[in-house]
């Protein structure tokens, strides 16, 4: 059971096969906090319906990866909800591409590092003439981790190879979910 920050797709299938290999179970999570859970699952549920988004990822000046673990997780549940397909292509952005943020499994991040933020992030959906916006904050301590990490601990000798994300073994309104 480990956090992902830093962690990219090639780490993730190197880790699963070391876990197959070895018979154990491997629980990746971008974060071990409930309601970052519930975050992730009410996005992936606006992705089914709408079909552009963009994520802000904020975290404190010092974090040293960007995007976040948390945020990298979510693109890659997103992308496996629907292929999103820009209004216009990134490279044919006038200036710098890079202007538009890192692509993560298709979602466009925007990462801001700044002494203000602990750790929070927003995913923005856009259809013509309407907006949603979806947001998650965590406070400066550990207590939002707190309560997901027991349930991962007891959960993850029940399986073998990689898991992605705490939700991957939690029922939908079970054990630990609000």
């Amino acid at each position: 059971m480990f956090g992902t920050s830093g962690l990219i797709e090639d780490d993730y299938e190197e880790i699963d096969a070391a876990a197959q290999r070895g018979g154990l179970g491997v629980l990746a999570g971008g974060s071990f906090a409930l309601a970052a859970v519930r975050f992730q699952r009410f996005t992936t549920e606006a992705a089914r319906h709408i079909p552009y988004w963009e994520i802000v990822d904020y975290a404190h000046a010092d974090k040293p990866d960007a995007p976040s673990g948390m945020t990298r997780e979510l693109a890659h549940h997103l992308s496996r909800v629907r292929a999103q397909e820009p209004v216009r292509p990134i490279l044919e952005t006038q200036g710098d591409p890079t202007a538009r943020g890192a692509t993560v499994s298709g979602t466009q991040i925007h990462s801001l590092r700044l002494p203000v933020y602990v750790v929070t992030a927003e995913v923005h959906f856009g259809l013509p003439n309407q907006r949603l916006t979806i947001r998650y904050e965590a406070g400066a301590g550990a207590e939002p981790y707190v309560s997901g990490t027991p349930l991962a601990a007891r959960k993850v000798s029940s399986f073998v190879g990689l898991r992605r994300g705490l939700d991957s073994i939690l029922e939908i309104n079970g054990e630990g979910c609000p």
